[in-house]
């Protein structure tokens, strides 16, 4: 009894200091302030109810509890705290929704800023909202359960981080150079990326359900879906088509409404296979296995779906139909593999980056025009072949991190590609510009970070598949048939490449500690490194994130001495 006693009063005690918070919260945000209380209030009730039962046993041992009375306490006090947990988190929501408004309407002030004293009082206003954001979101990210927000909004954060040192140099050299165009389409590309990113945080914290409008921070709508995790790859239509063909099995019937959807997905994924065997890159041989196993996969399609007369013999041979399917959808998925591998690993032993990028460079300053477009000419079809890469990466990601990871590497490419250009363009145009030479370094380095996220979820996509290929292994090889040793070998030679793509002859290579690739003269790796193992603990995580937050205040802050200083050398 003396145990029931202590168990109450603990329960009291506990539920006090809750929604002693709770009220707290109340108080500084007027518009949950009445359903805040309220559900405090109940919550205090609850606890009480529950006190009162233990008190009574102590005070009479023979007396027996009321288990109705106790089971209705419990489930107002369990109701009761979901609605304080839920409030708190609407107000942590338009928290953050309220630091990217602040930050929305300073992009929106310094976009139309034409003297450069009052940029650097905007900007310095606009980098302690970006510190504020930071830690609003970098609060919100560990709360978050989803894998892929998780991965969004730590992708968003970064690429806020790293654009906001592209405006301060794209914005300068605009106001610099005021008739420049390739000057002004460069600031502007920055903006919109930057609006992007505030949408991406925005999806984050609401899980996709924005209560405002569609487009919060865009007017225009993107090439691309904003939320990539929506993504439909070739490994995502694989899973689908194998957990189809699992319910076929366990049913043993193939209905009208199922021959249809499964068909449609077979579709899907003969459509997303595309971009395999229409690239450029890809090898003949390599092509036509794709195309073979396609092939196989629709001739055991066929015979799945065709209606027998026999319904005995039907279900005997639906079974081995399954797993025929089930082969050479494996088959197909391991192909698919080792071509984005051997791809990625190509692309990243050549490391045309930095020469190209140079090359751009030296001839911009020396005012070399024709220099200058040749060069950009064969950074855009580098950058076009890189983005290729990234796809087919995107095609094969495995875990739900990475499946957001490799789609926003694209993404970001994509985006930094054409501003790049028109940054070298600006250069050309001024070649005597200090600024606008900065500026190009600045876009060069954020390209080489850019190649250093691929290489590192290049790395992490061959870890994790063949993490599945080892789990599958003893199944597998239960199972031989012709060709299997040859996937096999390819698939570990792959592998080892991308595994050893650092150690080559080719001495501008050195393998970061992320698995990065770290280009010579182009720029440094990433300064936030998104882990994906789920090893950390999450005190760990906040820690890093914490200094992380703090390097970049203190990045910040220099920036704004630098600008002052510029002011009073002017």
């Amino acid at each position: 009894m003396r145990a029931a006693l202590k168990i109450g009063s603990a329960v009291e005690a506990a539920i006090e200091r809750f929604v002693c918070v709770g009220e707290t919260i109340a108080d500084e945000n007027a518009d949950i302030q009445p359903e805040m209380y309220d559900a405090c209030t109940e919550a205090r009730l609850a606890g009480a109810s529950m006190a009162n039962l233990s008190c009574a046993c102590n005070d009479d041992p023979n007396s027996v509890v009321d288990k109705a009375v106790l089971v209705r306490a419990s489930r107002q006090l369990l109701s009761s705290v979901t609605r304080v947990l839920l409030l708190a988190d609407r107000v942590l929501v338009k928290q953050v929704l309220r630091a990217e408004d602040k930050i929305a309407f300073s992009l929106s002030r310094l976009e139309s800023t034409r003297s450069f004293n009052d940029f650097v009082k905007v900007f310095a206003v606009f980098g302690g909202e970006m510190v504020e954001l930071a830690h609003r979101s970098g609060d919100r990210q560990h709360d978050l359960k989803s894998e892929k927000r998780k991965a969004q909004m730590s992708i968003a954060r970064t690429s806020l981080e790293r654009l906001t040192m592209l405006l301060l140099t794209s914005s300068k050299t605009y106001l610099r150079h005021p008739d420049c165009d390739s000057a002004l389409q460069c600031r502007d590309g920055v903006f919109y990326q930057m609006k992007l990113s505030l949408e991406l945080i925005a999806i984050c914290v609401c899980d996709g359900i924005l209560t405002t409008e569609k487009n919060r921070y865009i007017q225009d709508e993107p090439d691309m879906p904003i939320d990539i995790a929506l993504q439909l790859t070739a490994n995502a239509a694989i899973k689908q088509l194998t957990e189809m063909l699992e319910m076929i099995r366990m049913t043993v019937r193939v209905g009208a409404g199922v021959r249809e959807r499964i068909v449609s997905a077979l579709d899907a994924l003969c459509q997303l296979t595309q971009d395999f065997t229409d690239s450029a890159y890809t090898p003949h041989h390599q092509r036509e296995q794709i195309l073979d196993f396609l092939e196989e996969c629709r001739f055991e399609m066929t015979n799945l779906i065709q209606p027998d007369e026999n319904e005995q013999l039907a279900a005997s041979g639906l079974e081995v139909t399954v797993e025929r399917l089930n082969r050479r959808l494996k088959d197909l998925s391991k192909q698919l593999q080792i071509v984005a591998m051997e791809q990625i690993s190509e692309v990243l032993r050549a490391n045309e980056d930095q020469v190209l990028l140079s090359s751009m460079k030296a001839c911009a300053v020396a005012g070399d025009i024709d220099g200058v477009e040749k060069y950009m000419h064969k950074f855009r079809e580098h950058a076009d072949h890189m983005q290729e890469v990234c796809r087919l990466l995107h095609h094969i990601s495995i875990t739900d991190a990475l499946h957001v990871h490799t789609g926003h590497v694209e993404r970001n490419m994509r985006a930094l590609a054409p501003l790049t250009i028109l940054a070298g363009r600006t250069l050309c145009v001024h070649p005597s510009s200090r600024i606008a030479r900065e500026n190009l370094e600045v876009f060069c380095d954020t390209w080489g970070q850019a190649v250093n996220d691929l290489s590192r979820v290049a790395k992490e996509s061959d870890v994790a598949a063949n993490g599945r290929v080892a789990a599958e292994k003893q199944a597998y090889m239960s199972l031989p048939r012709p060709g299997v040793s040859s996937v096999k070998s390819q698939a570990s030679s792959v592998s080892h490449r991308i595994k050893h793509a650092g150690n080559s002859s080719d001495s501008s290579n050195e393998i970061l500690p992320n698995g990065g690739r770290q280009p010579k003269q182009i720029g440094k790796g990433p300064t936030r490194v998104v882990s994906q193992t789920g090893d950390e603990e999450s005190s760990d995580e906040e820690k890093t994130d914490k200094q992380e937050i703090e390097a970049f205040q203190y990045r910040i802050s220099l920036v704004i001495d630098d600008l002052q200083s510029d002011i009073e050398g002017r």
